[in-house]
């Protein structure tokens, strides 16, 4: 056989022999649709171009609402409490994203030469398209996975108490807003007719004075009594629309929308007996307890996963492989930490101090919770009892006032002793009126903190007549 026929033979088998690597290529295509064939699309959402509050109250009726009403429109309108119910469906998203398996990982790596040794049309030294392939498993991943799901939907339990308790203190200041309007109503009812009045006698003792009928000192004492009561009717008629904006506003509705209110007898004083059982349901009726205990589950879970963590991190794989002078191999392959400095004790002790100063909080609060419940009931007792006796004490000043009106209009009552009995009698109606909202404050806190449910109710027996 002749020199050039055995080249021929040897440039023959090299290209016999050189392929490509297809079927590594088309496991990564393969790889690579399977991955995308769930992803998600794309869409925006714009924000609005102006706000959103409502033109006018529910339903078509124009009727006064209670405050149950009241109460239910906030929980269903407040823009602050739709902002929290978008972010609990974040908390949703983490806990439905923390229970998916962890992925594997794969690898691949392709090389091809483009040197040759001698010239390039040398069939001694044929080439072949080096490639790797590797797959791979975190079995640390693994380990924790439960635990890291069970702390998610923990979270999630924490984040649903949460928006529950914001929705108790919206309900809580809408029926605040409630009672400062009713009751600033109230003190303008009181004050205005009474301004009015005054208005009237003012000037009647103006043109006396100049006639020559009155004193200076009664004339003086009109125009005293006129610029007081203004003044207070003047705040009270402040207090009222301010607090009708700011029911508008918690309320979702626009500035113009009117909103009428039924009117507003005293609260009920709950019972000692019903008040111990509520202070001992406590902890399942509250919804800040609830969020704290199940942020504390959520720590527990974090306090597991510190602990499984401080095991060196075991990563074990398969790997195919082919390169430049044909030779196949299959293999495995293991990594893993080294515990020789970080065990993983530093991370074990920042969520062991996290989980104890959780439960130090929780406590403190169930604690602070159970002495305000009684703190609460304490003042409503004794608010009540001021009340009974404003009751009484009210429609006797207003006789007398009336009756020392008309001796002092035919001269026969001093100037300065009229003006004590009428600056009296408007201290005493607006004393009322104060411990009337300071009663309905503690009682709405006392509703908030126990959980039930705040109703206009009967005291002792009788409504509160207004003044």
């Amino acid at each position: 056989m002749s020199h050039t026929t055995v080249l021929r033979s040897i440039s023959s088998g090299a290209n016999a022999r050189r392929r490509p690597a297809r079927p590594p290529l088309l496991a990564a295509l393969l790889a690579t649709v399977l991955a995308a064939g769930g992803c998600a699309v794309y869409h925006p959402l714009p924000l609005p171009h102006g706000p959103e509050l409502a033109a006018r109250l529910p339903g078509s009726a124009r009727r006064p609402l209670d405050l149950t009403e009241v109460a239910t429109l906030a929980v269903l309108n407040n823009p602050d409490l739709n902002a929290a119910r978008a972010r609990l469906g974040v908390a949703r998203a983490q806990a439905f994203a923390a229970g998916i398996l962890p992925n594997p990982q794969f690898n691949f790596s392709s090389d091809r030469p483009i040197d040759r040794v001698n010239a390039p049309a040398d069939p001694r030294y044929p080439e072949y398209h080096a490639y790797g392939i590797g797959l791979s498993v975190d079995l640390r991943a693994l380990l924790t996975q439960h635990s890291r799901h069970a702390a998610a939907r923990a979270s999630l339990r924490q984040a649903r108490q949460q928006l529950l308790w914001q929705e108790w203190q919206t309900v809580a200041e809408a029926r605040l807003l409630y009672v400062a309007q009713a009751l600033a109503d109230q003190r303008r009812a009181l004050l205005s007719p009474a301004a009015a009045a005054f208005t009237r006698a003012a000037a009647r003792s103006h043109r006396a004075l100049a006639q020559g009928n009155v004193s200076r000192d009664q004339a003086d004492a009109d125009q005293a009594i006129l610029i007081s009561v203004r003044a207070q009717a003047a705040a009270a008629a402040r207090d009222a629309d301010q607090s009708a904006r700011a029911l508008r506003a918690l309320l979702g509705l626009a500035p113009e929308v009117p909103v009428p209110l039924a009117p507003l007898p005293a609260p009920p004083i709950p019972r000692r007996a019903a008040l111990t059982a509520l202070a001992r349901a406590l902890p399942e009726r509250r919804p800040d307890l609830a969020a704290l205990r199940a942020g504390y589950a959520s720590q527990e879970e974090q306090v597991r996963i510190a602990v499984l963590s401080q095991f060196p991190n075991v990563v074990i794989g398969v790997n195919r492989a082919r390169d430049f002078s044909d030779v196949h191999s299959l293999g495995d392959a293991v990594s893993f930490d080294l515990p020789l400095f970080d065990r993983g004790q530093g991370e074990i002790a920042i969520q062991r101090a996290t989980r104890a100063q959780l439960r130090a909080e929780y406590l403190a609060r169930l604690d602070q919770a159970t002495a305000e419940v009684w703190q609460l009931w304490s003042d409503m007792r004794r608010l009540h009892a001021q009340l009974a006796d404003l009751d009484r004490r009210v429609p006797r000043l207003a006789r007398t006032v009336s009756a020392a009106r008309r001796a002092y209009r035919a001269g026969n009552y001093p100037a300065a002793g009229y003006l004590g009995l009428v600056g009296a009698y408007l201290g005493a109606a607006g004393n009322r009126i104060d411990v009337l909202q300071s009663l309905w404050s503690d009682s709405i806190a006392l509703a908030t903190l126990t959980g039930t449910q705040v109703e206009p109710a009967v005291v002792a027996g009788h409504e509160a007549n207004p003044t």
